[in-house]
């Protein structure tokens, strides 16, 4: 079974190079962009609880975190499906003469390719390099020292949901078939 870790940033990694969602979630801070597509990993004191992340998010921003996962067999081949939430706000919409709402944002994630990719991050597979532990998504074949460790994933679901202002915001939910057992 794979360290969720990894695959973690790998999506935040490939989200992050969408340039119509990086943009959407770019704010200027200090005179400098920030781009506010983070992942949430479980580090015991150096992290609040993901309940706290995911309340105190600022507008817009995302937040993506392993949310567990499922063991069987699925197809033969598939014993491991991993599962992964992406919590997202909008930014403010006041004043702006096209904003980006909340269904843009799930859409441009569903479709639209990372730069340098002829394909959404929905036909993208996790590729691992074994000796440094990276993870990247890539389309077609995985680059010398990677071995590609997932297949395509499930189709992606969204919901609405209320923070505790009763403010909305919206988690997507990707899951990722990982290819047979990898020890990685």
């Amino acid at each position: 079974m794979l360290n969720a870790g990894p695959i973690t940033d790998a999506i935040v990694s490939a989200l992050q190079a969408i340039p119509d969602l990086a943009a959407a979630m770019t704010v200027v801070e200090s005179n400098q962009p920030v781009c506010r597509i983070e992942a949430f990993h479980y580090r015991l004191g150096m992290d609040y609880r993901l309940a706290q992340r995911i309340y105190k998010m600022p507008a817009p921003s995302m937040l993506v975190a392993w949310d567990g996962t499922q063991g069987g067999n699925f197809d033969g081949q598939t014993i491991w499906k991993h599962r992964f939430n992406v919590y997202f706000r909008m930014g403010n919409a006041a004043g702006l003469s096209e904003p980006v709402g909340y269904e843009d944002l799930w859409s441009i994630l569903c479709n639209q390719p990372p730069t340098g990719s002829p394909v959404s991050v929905r036909y993208m597979q996790c590729a691992l390099n074994p000796a440094s532990g990276q993870a990247q998504f890539v389309s077609g074949a995985a680059p010398n020292g990677y071995t590609l460790v997932t297949d395509i994933m499930d189709t992606p679901s969204v919901a609405h949901a209320l923070d505790e202002d009763l403010q909305d915001r919206f988690v997507g939910t990707l899951v990722i078939p990982e290819i047979g057992d990898s020890d990685a």
